[in-house]
């Protein structure tokens, strides 16, 4: 049935009028029966099983659990034990994809919707998680708000909501989305319906502002503990990094697979090409490629038949590779969340992993100068918002324009405007649903059979033309293509077919229009669309105010990432331990801090003064343990440390999750 707006708004009202609360009954399987059935594990990871339970229970929980901590597991398992359907938000197109691949191979219904889908395939997806079609259904966060979404989901046997990234509904995180905010009109819908949110990295102030912001209810807060003790900590202050590199990396000490982080597309390719020549098998990373290169770039690194990877940080989620010895940063990211979700891709096996930052002088003032230029100045955002709707010729008047190709080298030639400048404007543009951007570079088609086999033998009967192509169609993608969408790359198919690639793919569209089948071509480069007729932004419109207390938090982060890197005192697992709210007054023992320390004994008369200055201080308030080994009071750091830690193992001094002393 189809409603005009004015319809539509007042069926959705009936609707929540009369929805009854979703069963939650659990299926007979119990979650460790499930995990052996489809993962082939005999048992869950520290924490997992405590957080399903809880989810399984139907009560809302908060799980933190560090990168390689088996987050998806987590609403996967619960998933398959409600009788419905798992609503999953996730801000990355990439992520969703690769998690809907994996549950498809393990034989689990799902989908995931995204900008790469018009509106009639976006709609046959609604349609067909209405009628329980798939047990996960994964949609981008800007998907929330359309009508389209808001007015099938009442229809929907939604079990379990999980809300991936969850760190991204906080202003006070490192990579918020305003879109995030919209997850509370899925709770007005399905006011019953349980919630998991998950994240790598939050700090206690990021963590409650997910239970306020979500509602969580009657919440279990779940936290791994964000030390890892197999990985060694290392910054060095370098000139010639690559140079350094290429020593590490070729010395037969360091063995294994390895991450190398950098910047920009450019340096991961000039980086990988170093490697190369010196004869180390390496391979650049980045989302300017094609997805098939991706693809086949990650598979030969996790297959082993690359050694090392260098990456933008495209690179890295829902990647589980358990021997990786190194993690390497040419580049510093912005924050310590970044920071510590990159480093952490190391030594997943438990074995021992290095994770070195490299610090330059001139590194350290790019990333200041990019980290500003995230978050432009008003007036440049208007200029650049400007040079685009004059570039792409947008009206003053009608409707959204036709997709246009985002093409950042012509932009930069055509408004004179730097490429990060561009793009961090279109980026908040996006945020706020001026535009509509997507970068993903999918050469990836899909296609579904949606007629039934009787109805596919009459329509080769009566158009012996496409005969060929269907049966190449049946035989090359199996029997799954009636159940699933298979993705293929249109080159292959056309050298197989013996037949030019748009010959392929108008035949594909001509059965697509013949209601034989859903094709999706491939996306063969970033695209951006404007939502509206061009006209005068204003501050009060986009919530400016927004975007400055961003700028501050941005830059907060910045520094703390900056003082983590200038840092010779604190143990560095515990600097960063202590960033994210955990207190542990126990050193690594292994990083460059740990290893490079004097080891200064306290005479008796020295521990005195040193205890008496440390209570003092801890009297007057305030203070922190990063505070007294960090400050410039009574003796060496060192020595500070040993008399605090004395303190604190007495009880003398008590320290919260915050690392506030009392």
């Amino acid at each position: 049935m189809h409603f005009c707006p004015s319809q539509q708004c007042l069926h959705l009202a009936s609707v929540l009028q009369t929805l009854s609360p979703v069963s939650l009954s659990a299926s007979t399987q119990m979650p460790l029966d499930i995990l052996r059935q489809y993962w082939g594990h005999e048992a869950f990871r520290p924490l997992q099983e405590e957080i399903i339970n809880h989810v399984v229970s139907g009560k809302d929980t908060l799980a933190l659990l560090p990168t390689g901590g088996g987050k998806s597991v987590c609403f996967q398992v619960p998933g398959l034990c409600f009788p419905g359907l798992t609503l999953v938000i996730s801000p990355l197109i990439a992520l969703m994809k690769d998690q809907v691949e994996r549950l498809e191979k393990m034989g689990v219904a799902a989908a995931c919707i995204n900008s790469s889908l018009n509106q009639s395939q976006i709609d046959w997806v609604l349609q067909r998680a209405m009628d329980g079609k798939y047990k996960f259904l994964y949609i981008a966060p800007e998907r929330i708000r359309t009508e389209m979404f808001l007015m099938r989901l009442p229809r929907m046997n939604v079990s379990l909501l999980a809300v991936d990234e969850a760190h991204c509904i906080s202003q006070w995180g490192y990579d918020f989305r305003p879109s995030y905010f919209d997850i509370k009109r899925i709770r007005e819908i399905c006011p019953e319906v349980p919630v998991i949110a998950l994240t790598a990295s939050a700090t206690p102030q990021v963590q409650a502002d997910i239970q306020e912001k979500l509602e969580l209810r009657q919440a279990g807060r779940f936290a791994g503990s964000f030390r890892r003790p197999n990985l060694r900590f290392f910054v060095l202050e370098e000139e010639n990094v690559a140079q350094r590199i290429l020593d590490i990396t070729r010395s037969p000490k360091l063995k294994g697979a390895g991450i190398i982080y950098a910047r920009t597309r450019r340096l991961t390719e000039a980086i990988a090409k170093r490697l190369q020549d010196a004869g180390i098998q390496a391979l650049a990373y980045h989302g300017g490629m094609k997805n098939s290169e991706r693809s086949h770039v990650q598979d030969e690194w996790l297959e082993n038949r690359c050694r090392i990877i260098v990456a933008t940080n495209a690179f890295g989620m829902g990647i589980d590779k358990p021997d990786v010895r190194f993690v390497i940063h040419y580049n510093l990211p912005f924050d310590p969340e970044s920071y510590y979700q990159e480093a952490g891709r190391g030594g997943r096996d438990g074995s021992t992993a290095l994770a070195i930052a490299f610090s330059s002088a001139p590194d350290i003032a790019d990333l200041i100068r990019w980290s500003r230029e995230k978050y432009p100045e008003w007036e440049q955002l208007l200029k650049v918002y400007q040079l685009l709707c004059n570039y792409y010729q947008i009206p003053n008047s009608g409707g959204g324009s036709a997709t246009k190709p985002f093409r950042i080298p012509e932009l930069v030639a055509a408004t004179g405007e730097s490429g990060m400048r561009i793009h961090a404007a279109v980026r908040i543009l996006h945020q706020e649903r001026i535009v509509e951007l997507e970068e993903d570079i999918d050469d990836f088609a899909t296609v579904y059979v949606s007629a039934s086999p009787q109805d596919v033998i009459t329509y080769k009967q009566q158009h012996p033309g496409k005969a060929q192509l269907i049966d190449f169609l049946l035989r090359t993608a199996g029997g799954e293509v009636y159940t699933r969408e298979v993705r293929f790359l249109p080159e292959f198919w056309a050298a197989k077919l013996k037949i030019p690639r748009e010959e392929l793919l108008q035949g594909l569209s001509r059965l697509a229009e013949h209601h034989l089948i859903r094709f999706v071509p491939e996306s063969s480069e970033p695209e951006i669309r404007f939502l509206g007729p061009r006209h005068a932004l204003s501050k009060r419109e986009m919530n400016w105010d927004k975007y400055d207390f961003l700028r501050k938090q941005q830059e907060r982060r910045l520094q703390e990432m900056l003082a983590y890197i200038a840092n010779k005192s604190v143990c560095r697992s515990l600097f960063l331990q202590q960033y994210f709210g955990e207190m542990d007054h126990q050193p690594c023992g292994v990083c460059d801090v740990c290893t490079g320390r004097t080891k200064t004994k306290v005479s008796e008369s020295d521990f005195e003064q040193l205890k008496t200055a440390i209570l003092s201080r801890v009297k007057a308030g305030g203070e922190s343990y990063r505070g007294i080994l960090t400050g410039a009071y009574e003796g060496s750091a060192a020595q500070r440390e040993q008399v605090l830690r004395f303190l604190l193992d007495k009880g003398v001094v008590k320290a919260d999750i915050y690392g506030n002393l009392s």
